[in-house]
C-alpha cells in the first residue's frame, strides 16, 4: 500500500503522521513549535519528519512524498510560505529548503484550512461532481471548498468565511464574522456579560451546561450568527457537504443541531433540504494530516 508522510505546522505545535492509502494515521509525532527564528521552525519540521520515518522503520525516500499544511498565506505553486501571523517564516522557501535533504521526494504544500477540507473531502466518499465544504471555528474562521478533487481557489481569498461580514446581535453592530463569533470572541462576550467568571472560551460552554442565563444569551446569539454566515454559503455554492471543524465545535458538537436550528427559520423552503448535509468532522483534529499525506498520494 502507497504511504506519505502528512505534515500539519502550526503556532502551537508541528504534527506528523504516515498517511496510508486508505486514509488511516500511523506514526503520529507531536513537537511543540519553536517560534524562535525562521531557521528554527525548519529545523523542527526535518526533525518531525525523521522521528516519523524513525518510528515507521523507514527512510523517507521509500514514501511517495511529504504533503505540508501550515496556517497563512501560501505560494503553493512556488512552494513558499508567504505570511503566517503565528511563524516567523516571511517568503520562506519551504519546499526548495526539504529538497536539499529530500531531493527525489514529491513534495506538496498548502494553507492548513485547505489541507482540512482535503482531509475531510478523502473520507467522506464524495460522488464525482459534489461539493464539500469544510468550515472551521476555533481562535479564527475560515472555509475551503472541494469540487472533483481540486480546491476551489478563485482570486487568492476564496474560502474566506470568517472575513465576511455580519450582524451581531451581542455587539449591536455589524463586524467581520471571526470578530463576532470565533473562539476569543465568545470569551470577550462571555467577559461583558458575565464577568470574572469567565477566563477563556470554554469557561462560557461550562456555564451554558450549568444553565447560566447569559451564558445561553450568547451561545444562542453565536449559532445565530453562525447560521447567517451558512445560509450565505448555501445560497452561494449550495455544497452537497458541509463539515464542521475546530476547537469550537468539535469540543461542542451539539452546536451543530443548534444552527441546523436557526437555519431552518431563515433558509428558503426549497433551500431547507441543505440542513440534512450539515455534520460534524468525524476525524478528531487529525484531518489535516489526512488531508496532506493525501494530496501527495
Amino acid at each position: 500500500m502507497k504511504k506519505a508522510i502528512g505534515i500539519d505546522i502550526g503556532g502551537t505545535k508541528i504534527a506528523g503522521a504516515v498517511v496510508s492509502a486508505d486514509r488511516s494515521l500511523t506514526h503520529l509525532v507531536h513537537q511543540p513549535t519553536d517560534t524562535s527564528s525562521a531557521q528554527a521552525v525548519f529545523e523542527q519540521l526535518l526533525a518531525v519528519i525523521e522521528s516519523v520515518c524513525e518510528q515507521a522503520g523507514s527512510s523517507a525516500n521509500e514514501f511517495a512524498g511529504i504533503g505540508i499544511g501550515l496556517p497563512g498565506k501560501v505560494d503553493r505553486a512556488a512552494g513558499i510560505a508567504v505570511f503566517q501571523n503565528n511563524l516567523p517564516w516571511d517568503n520562506f522557501p519551504v519546499v526548495a529548503k526539504l529538497k536539499e535533504h529530500y531531493p527525489e521526494l514529491n513534495i506538496v504544500i498548502d494553507n492548513d484550512v485547505a489541507m482540512s477540507a482535503y482531509g475531510e473531502y478523502f473520507t467522506a466518499e464524495v460522488e464525482p461532481g459534489e461539493l464539500l465544504s469544510y468550515v472551521t471555528i476555533s481562535t479564527g474562521i475560515a472555509a475551503a471548498s472541494i469540487v472533483d478533487g481540486q480546491h476551489v481557489l478563485g482570486a487568492g481569498f476564496s474560502g474566506e468565511l470568517g472575513m465576511t461580514r455580519v450582524y451581531s446581535a451581542l455587539d449591536q453592530a455589524y463586524m467581520r464574522l471571526e470578530e463576532a463569533v470565533a473562539g476569543p470572541a465568545i470569551a470577550r462576550h462571555g467577559q461583558q456579560l458575565i464577568g470574572r467568571d469567565v477566563q477563556e472560551t470554554k469557561d462560557v460552554f461550562d456555564l451554558y451546561a450549568q444553565g447560566n442565563a447569559e451564558a445561553e444569551q450568547i451561545i444562542e446569539s453565536v449559532t445565530q450568527t453562525i447560521a447567517y454566515a451558512i445560509d450565505n454559503m448555501i445560497s452561494l455554492l449550495d455544497p452537497h457537504y458541509i463539515i464542521f471543524g475546530g476547537s469550537v465545535m468539535e469540543k461542542n458538537p451539539w452546536l451543530v443541531a443548534m444552527v441546523a436550528e436557526a437555519l431552518d427559520d431563515t433558509l428558503l423552503p426549497a433551500q431547507k433540504d441543505a440542513i440534512s448535509r450539515l455534520r460534524i468532522s468525524q476525524n478528531k483534529g487529525q484531518h489535516g494530516l489526512i488531508g496532506a499525506g493525501s494530496r501527495v498520494l
